[in-house]
């Protein structure tokens, strides 16, 4: 792969993972890793769990403070629609689209 996923794909994505796995699956206190992280293969992202060895190098939601359940997935959703979870993928991946 050439070129980035784009954000837009990358949500929809991302969303429907959330929707499989429940997205406070995707978040860990820092220092700590969550159930599952994300990795995109070509143009799809998929869900690695921890029983993967690349699961430590995934993109997931750190975590502040504990939250409530309900607070928990509104917060990694927002996570997700900021924007910021993208910014972390391109982040990790910089080399991997420019050098």
């Amino acid at each position: 792969m050439s070129k980035a996923l784009s954000q837009v794909a990358f949500t929809q994505q991302v969303e429907r993972l959330f929707d499989e796995h429940g997205a406070a699956t995707f978040a860990a206190p820092r220092g700590h890793l969550p159930q599952v992280t994300l990795f995109v293969e070509d143009d799809t992202v998929i869900a690695e769990s921890a029983q993967s060895p690349r699961h430590r190098y995934g993109v997931f939601c750190e975590l502040d403070a504990p939250l409530t359940d309900a607070a928990l997935d509104a917060h990694v959703r927002q996570w997700l629609h900021s924007g910021t979870a993208y910014e972390l993928f391109i982040s990790m991946n910089v080399c991997r689209y420019n050098c």
